[in-house]
């Protein structure tokens, strides 16, 4: 199969522009060769506005409306399906910040138990979140985007102080000490914290586009799954300024290990995706596949501001999201599914027995993390 890929709201380091809150990235996804099949007629489409190759932002609603009907025809000839990513920046730099500081493996005094279950992990991370305002936040990208390591331990030192005069906001006991108690300890050892990185690519990693890309991957995936066929190509815009980026991380998903990984409490991970396929970054003109998500993000992302849609262009966007999927990486949809989450495990009330073994489990993780901060203190007092 094939997939044909466009992005839009990239603004690269810059994560908190109030005019592009979300970066969305999408795929058309077909069974065969949609360029080779159809490059002909969408090319047609383009020549009626006296152009090679079709663009929306150029075009407008107007002009997209004008060929809606033949667009439409086109694409369910084709019978593709699609996928999108939704990623709120804000949401991606306030997950960041708490994964960054608050991870046990690198910060001795957080209770590993916090990052167990996903639910516990995923509320703690929104009390954290809730804790920046714009300000603080940007402090922190600073201190992640530096591209010298004393200056980012710096930078980091200041974001942890600044959020520790707010944590007494916070209305529960237990996450102020979690928090409270992880924030001074990386103050104080801001050399534990993996918070500076020499290279731009790996700086990149941090980027909303690479958790677009790698939700994208994964949605590649299932649809190739559905088909039962390989994902051969996947051809993405060469406008963006991440090509290098992009590369590295196809690379490291198609090539990762085919087993599960298995996660505490149940949880499993599979890192593979898309595996033997190629990435092509070519530009849009050569690329019809591409040229027809151009258009359809573009209708996304008016309707998703609230902007009406005249007949033929909400009948292009309606089709696609009925063949679509999405996965939405947004505050709001992240909290509504830890809710539920949430809501199925109160209704499975525990048995005593259970409850002794997690307190067990909680006395052997006390144990533990106490023994990891004396020890991380004498290992650092003997380096002085």
């Amino acid at each position: 199969m094939f997939a044909y890929v466009d992005e839009t709201g990239n603004t690269g380091a810059r994560l908190l522009d109030n005019d592009q809150p979300l970066f969305i990235t999408a795929a058309l996804m077909t069974r065969s060769d949609f360029d080779t099949r159809f490059g002909a007629h969408v090319r047609e489409l383009a020549r009626r506005f006296d152009d090679d190759e079709l663009h929306a932002s150029k075009l407008g609603v107007g002009r997209l409306e004008e060929i809606a009907p033949d667009l439409l025809a086109i694409l369910r000839r084709a019978g593709p399906s699609f996928f999108t990513s939704i990623v709120e920046k804000r949401y991606v730099l306030g997950t960041k910040a708490f994964h960054t500081l608050l991870d046990p493996a690198e910060n001795r005094t957080v209770p590993t138990q916090v990052f167990l279950m996903r639910p516990v992990r995923m509320t703690m991370a929104f009390k954290f979140a809730w804790l920046l305002d714009e300000e603080i936040a940007q402090l922190f990208w600073d201190a992640l985007m530096e591209v010298n390591a004393n200056r980012a331990r710096e930078k980091l030192i200041q974001f942890c102080g600044r959020v520790l005069e707010r944590v007494e906001r916070l209305p529960d006991a237990r996450s102020r000490e979690v928090i409270g108690e992880g924030l001074a300890w990386a103050m104080a050892n801001p050399e534990a914290i993996d918070i500076f990185s020499e290279d731009k690519v790996a700086r990149q990693g941090h980027l909303p586009n690479t958790v677009g890309f790698g939700n994208l991957l994964a949605g590649v995936e299932t649809q190739s799954n559905e088909w039962g066929r390989p994902v051969e190509v996947i051809r993405h815009d060469r406008q963006s300024e991440f090509a290098a980026s992009l590369a590295f991380w196809h690379d490291f998903y198609a090539n990762a290990g085919a087993a599960f990984i298995n996660m505490p409490l149940g949880e499993r991970a599979m890192l593979r995706r898309v595996f033997g396929s190629r990435l092509e970054i070519t530009s849009a003109r050569d690329s019809a596949g591409i040229q027809v998500i151009d258009v359809i993000l573009w209708l996304l992302s008016r309707s998703l501001r609230g902007q009406d849609l005249p007949a033929g262009c909400q009948s292009i966007l309606d089709y696609a999201r009925r063949r679509g999927r999405q996965n939405v990486f947004t505050a709001e949809a992240i909290h509504a599914d830890v809710a539920a989450e949430v809501e199925r495990m109160e209704a499975d009330e525990p048995d005593s027995e259970t409850m002794a073994r997690a307190s067990q489990l909680y006395q052997i993780g006390e144990g533990n993390r106490r023994k990891a901060v004396a020890d991380y203190a004498a290992a650092k007092g003997s380096r002085a």
